[in-house]
């Protein structure tokens, strides 16, 4: 090599050093802007795709460790099922089956003692007393292991730990009729049958010796649990559906597994932030690329001088990246174990995770995955360096054109606008290109704030409970005696209870209206007579209110009509006008169908009947809170408030308490990560603000100094500077909201379609989505944007010689 190529390549060298020097030194922030929000890419999609995949594969471990049933059938101990019974022990496709009792406890029946002080027990949802089953729906602690106690010794679940802030060595009484009993809490269990968010029975656990103390209790309602292992429950559903039976519900392994879909939502969120923060990175990597190589012009041109190919200067440039992306990568790949491990607490309450370090490949493969697509989006960037010539570093950066003004406002024409603002607004509408990123990056951290907060409101309001089938009321009355009509009553009983508490409510001076809404489990047959299924049949009593989700038609008026949901139209295919069959024990009544509406009871397969259709309550499933309407002009809360002093026994709430009792654990796993996220969207704001900050007021040092010298001051120059940044921010809110109406149904929307709503209506707060958190980021947002503007102080007179 001669002395003349040495020199060639000893002066390439030094030019890649120079490069390199000058962009450290310089873009500074803008570097470390990038590196964070590749950190947080990396973090929260492998954390999030990790626990996706862990829970997923964990429920699966869970319900083999727990010995799930193929099959589960439930029903009310109350005699009668003796050709249930037959089938149960004669089926060809049964190869197994255990009986499961328990007994079913109310809110009365149980007390806890803290510091020998006798609290309230306030259970999750239904509260069943039994002893460990002794073949399949095993409880486990947290090691999986099966729960053994000892005479005296109880486990309760974790949704009621935790609603009544317990702790292993609390005391807690059951009372049951003459019989009371103390016990200690041992530990806290693991339920996969019923065990998730979304399933309101929770299973009180006790000793096989204390059990059968409590057993001797005649009076007390027992649920039988029926778990069937079958390797065909096609044919097995069939041959159940074709029998007389007064079972409640029936479901096969695989709707346990569904019902932790609740469990999987903040992962499945974080997924979607993930996806929005990578393409917030994408954005800035490609404003920071072209932004560098228009600065390195002069570097560039001299290199393509002296011989170098654009390939080679490229690689400079993807050097650079790699750097910052590995650095990124690894440190995010570290946060991903303990973020992630923090986003799990909640799930593994209700699920027994599966013991493994193989998901480590998954966090792996998400941080190759993002080097790898940020190293391609910074090739593609690259692509306008093959444009620069050496020409251009001689002609300082020009290539010889002139420029003409294109302002598309004229001063006089806004003469009540203050100055700095017309000239922000010109800005923005003479060169929209160049606050793209801004905008983009500011709807999506909208969106991403809108949505979730609008899935809470939705499930926050009180109206969300006629998505559970039942109609809105302005209260729920539940007697202390409740649990008799699972025992067993007559409708005549039930009618009479209502009537009474309609008389004793207006004895006291509040004029109400009660009702009651009771559901049966019956069979139902379409037009082919193999086409049988059970379905959830709702029926108000005392009452003629069609206040319900009604999508096509009209709920049943007379006794031989029908509403039916969506779903089950679909799965029967019949519609409005046809004709399907209710059995009712060996009574076939033809059913006209006259309206279809939504219900997320039975994930979506409900129907309901007309309030006159008599139907004997042997085939009652369950009985749902008294309702009522109060009468006049009175603030609902002020009577319900007047039912509680003077019936302290029972327990009256409004339609959101009453739904929020079984959804709060929902709602707050929904509260936690709207906080969250909007935390992260006012980070990301503030620092795309502030890279976007400095990197006008470095090309725009000679309009700055130009403005100077014309007599501007500082604060007027950073007022101009700050009113781009939330003019521009007004706008991406305005675009947020607009594309959040349509962006909600196709992502938390696609989550109660799940559940059986196919329509959801998202309940839109306007105080809090227009006017709170707008503002919240508006002023975040321009406090940072009027600090990061004080940069304008240091812009020298001088510099309007660099203004083109």
């Amino acid at each position: 090599m001669n002395s003349r190529s040495i020199n060639n390549l000893s002066g390439v060298r030094t030019m890649f050093f120079t490069i390199f020097k000058k962009d450290l030194k310089r873009k500074k922030a803008m570097n470390i802007i990038l590196l964070i929000f590749i950190i947080l890419s990396t973090t929260f999609l492998a954390s999030s795709m990790n626990n996706l995949i862990a829970i997923t594969e964990s429920v699966d471990y869970f319900m083999e460790k727990a010995k799930v049933p193929d099959y589960i059938i439930s029903a009310y101990d109350r005699g009668g099922d003796e050709e249930f019974n037959h089938w149960l022990n004669n089926s060809q496709v049964i190869n197994s089956y255990d009986i499961d009792r328990s007994t079913m406890l109310f809110k009365d029946n149980i007390k806890i003692i803290k510091d020998n002080i006798i609290q309230e027990f306030n259970p999750f949802g239904e509260v069943l007393l039994q002893s460990q089953p002794k073949l399949y729906g095993k409880l486990l602690d947290d090691n999986g292991e099966e729960v053994t106690l000892k005479p005296g010794e109880i486990a309760l679940s974790y949704a009621d730990k935790n609603k009544n802030n317990l702790e292993v060595g609390n005391k807690v009484v059951i009372t049951l009729g003459h019989i009371e009993k103390e016990f200690t809490i041992k530990l806290f269990t693991k339920d996969a049958i019923y065990g998730s968010s979304m399933i309101e029975m929770k299973r009180l656990l006790i000793s096989d010796e204390d059990y059968e103390i409590f057993r001797t209790y005649e009076d007390a309602g027992v649920m039988i649990n029926y778990y069937i292992m079958s390797e065909d429950i096609a044919t097995l559903e069939k041959e159940f559906e074709g029998i007389d039976s007064n079972t409640i519900f029936s479901f096969d392994n695989s709707f346990v597994n569904i019902s932790f879909i609740f469990d999987m939502l903040p992962s499945a969120v974080l997924i979607i932030v993930s996806i929005c923060l990578i393409l917030i990175a994408f954005l800035i990597l490609r404003f920071t690329i072209i932004f560098t190589l228009e600065d390195d012009f002069k570097e560039i041109g001299i290199m393509k001088a002296i011989g170098l190919k654009s390939m080679g200067i490229k690689k400079i440039y993807l050097i650079k990246y790699l750097a910052i992306t590995v650095i990124g990568v690894v440190v995010g790949f570290i946060l991903s174990f303990p973020f992630g491990n923090m986003l799990l607490k909640q799930a593994s309450e209700n699920i027994l995770m599966k013991n493994s370090t193989g998901n480590i490949l998954i966090n792996i493969v998400c941080s190759i995955l993002v080097v790898l697509i940020v190293l391609i989006f910074c090739y593609t960037c690259t692509r306008k360096l093959s444009k620069y010539s050496a020409i251009d570093a001689i002609r300082n950066g020009s290539n010889g054109e002139r420029f003409k003004g294109n302002s598309r406002l004229k001063l006089r024409s806004f003469r009540n606008i203050k100055v700095p603002i017309f000239i922000a607004i010109n800005d923005i509408l003479c060169n929209i290109k160049r606050f793209v990123v801004l905008i983009l990056t500011f709807c999506i951290g909208t969106i991403l704030i809108i949505i979730p907060l609008n899935t809470m409101n939705t499930l926050k309001d009180g109206n969300i409970i006629k998505l559970f089938g039942l109609d809105y009321s302005d209260v729920f009355i539940e007697t202390d005696e409740m649990y008799k009509y699972s025992i067993g009553v007559s409708k005549e009983e039930y009618l009479e209870d209502m009537n009474h508490l309609n008389r004793s409510f207006r004895d006291i001076g509040v004029d109400i209206e009660v009702y009651g809404e009771i559901m049966y489990s019956l069979k139902f047959q379409g037009e082919e007579k193999d086409n049988i299924f059970t379905l959830m049949a709702f029926q108000v009593q005392g009452s003629n209110t069609t206040n319900h989700n009604v999508l096509k038609g009209e709920m049943p008026k007379l006794e031989n009509e029908i509403a039916i949901t969506e779903k089950v139209s679909k799965k029967l295919n019949h519609f409005i006008g046809d004709t399907i069959y209710v059995q009712i024990g060996q009574e076939k009544r033809p059913l006209i169908v006259t309206g279809i509406y939504e219900s997320m009871t039975n994930m979506g397969e409900s129907v309901r009947l007309n309030p006159i259709m008599d139907i004997d309550f042997r085939y009652l499933a369950m009985v749902y809170p008294f309702q009522g309407n109060f009468q006049g002009d009175k603030e609902p809360q002020l009577w319900i408030n007047k039912l509680k002093v003077a019936y302290p026994s029972y327990t009256f709430s409004d339609s959101q308490e009453y739904v929020s009792k079984y959804l709060g654990g929902i709602l707050d796993q929904i509260d936690i990560m709207k906080n969250l996220i909007v935390l992260i969207v006012l980070a990301i704001n503030a620092l795309i603000t502030i890279l976007m900050m400095k990197t006008f007021i470095i090309k725009e040092k000679g309009e700055i100094a130009m403005l100077k010298s014309i007599g501007f001051r500082n604060s007027g120059i950073r007022f101009w500077q700050t009113a781009r940044i939330s003019i521009i921010l007004v706008i991406a809110i305005i675009l947020g909201i607009i594309f959040s109406n349509f962006l909600g149904p196709v992502t938390s929307g696609k989550i109660f379609a799940i559940m059986g709503i196919q329509n959801i209506v998202f309940k839109v707060e306007v105080l809090e989505v227009y006017i709170i958190y707008p503002m919240i980021l508006l002023v975040v947002t321009t406090v940072i944007a009027y600090l990061s503007a004080g940069a304008v102080k240091k812009v020298d007179l001088k510099e309007i010689n660099n203004m083109e």
